[in-house]
C-alpha cells in the first residue's frame, strides 16, 4: 500500500491512534508540517531536523509584517482523545516558550484548545499535561473554557507553537508523545 492509499484511508475511517507516538522514528513525523505566521504575512522562520531519536522544531520568531509565531503540526484527521486522560511528552525547549495544541476546526479564526508547556531546565524533562487543563484560545487569545469532555472526540489536528509574543530564537526537541489513559 502507498503512503497516498494509506493517507487517504485514515481520512475516511480516521486515525487509530497509538498510545505513543516515536519521533525517533521519522515515520512517525514524516506527514507533520511546519506552519510559521507567512500565512498570515509574518516573518518567523521555523524548521525541523531529525536526530537520531527525536524530531527538533527551531528557529527565529519575528513580529515584523504582523508576524509573532511559529509551528509543527500533525496532517489533518480525526484523532480521538476521548480514551485519553493527558499526554506527557519527554522534550527539551530553549529560547521562547512553546504550547501544545489541539484543534478542531480547518478554519484558523475558530477557537483550539492550547496548554503552555513549562520547562524547568534545557535538559531532557518530561513533562505530562493533563486534557481538563487545556485552555480554550481564538486567533491566540484565551477566550475561557477548557477541553469538555465531549470534544476530546472531534480533534482533527495537533502540534506545537511557539507562544510567546516575543522575537527570538527557539528550540523545542521532542522524543515522544505519550497518550496516558
Amino acid at each position: 500500500m502507498n503512503t497516498l492509499t494509506v493517507l487517504i484511508m485514515s481520512l475516511l475511517v480516521g486515525f487509530n491512534l497509538p498510545d505513543k507516538i516515536d519521533f525517533g522514528k521519522r515515520e512517525s513525523a514524516s506527514d507533520w508540517r511546519v506552519i510559521n505566521d507567512g500565512v498570515m504575512g509574518g516573518l518567523s522562520q521555523g524548521q525541523v531536523a531529525f536526530t537520531s531519536n527525536s524530531v527538533r522544531f527551531y528557529g527565529t520568531v519575528s513580529l515584523a509584517n504582523n508576524g509573532g509565531f511559529a509551528s509543527f503540526r500533525s496532517p489533518f484527521t480525526k484523532i480521538d482523545l476521548s480514551p485519553f486522560k493527558s499526554i506527557s511528552f519527554r522534550l527539551r525547549n530553549t529560547g521562547i516558550r512553546c504550547a501544545f495544541t489541539l484543534e478542531i476546526d480547518r478554519r484558523f479564526w475558530m477557537p483550539n484548545f492550547k496548554h503552555q508547556i513549562v520547562t524547568q531546565t534545557e535538559d531532557w524533562e518530561i513533562i505530562e499535561l493533563p486534557l481538563a487543563e487545556f485552555k480554550r484560545y481564538r486567533l491566540g487569545r484565551a477566550s475561557g473554557g477548557s477541553l469538555p469532555d465531549q470534544v476530546k472526540s472531534e480533534i482533527i489536528r495537533m502540534g506545537w507553537i511557539t507562544d510567546e509574543k516575543k522575537e527570538g530564537p527557539f528550540s523545542l526537541e521532542v522524543d515522544y508523545i505519550q497518550f496516558n489513559r
